[in-house]
């Protein structure tokens, strides 16, 4: 995976992430969405046989489109942490 700044204003962040699609970038547009940070979030496939999406982020007045993108990819990985613990105890493995 390659991440590569296409844009950057006060306000907004574009993204290029290349080796991704629509599972990561749906994973991290609903997750930041959910931040009261966000005015806006989305992605573009731009052709469907490339492995190249773009991420966008537009944060509100006075925040930052960065920390927003950080706090996301944090959640999303205390999520996945979560999501193995009860798997490994359903399952009734050790954690």
């Amino acid at each position: 995976m390659r991440v590569n700044t296409i844009k950057r204003t006060g306000s907004e962040l574009r993204i290029e992430i290349e080796g991704e699609g629509h599972t990561l970038c749906n994973l991290l547009q609903n997750t930041l969405l959910k931040d009261r940070s966000v005015e806006m979030a989305g992605y573009d496939i731009p052709h469907p046989l490339t492995e190249k999406a773009i991420l966008y982020i537009k944060a509100r007045k006075e925040h930052n489109p960065e920390k927003a993108l950080e706090r996301a990819l944090s959640r999303i990985s205390e999520m996945t942490d979560e999501f193995l613990k009860k798997f490994r105890e359903a399952s009734g493995r050790q954690v």
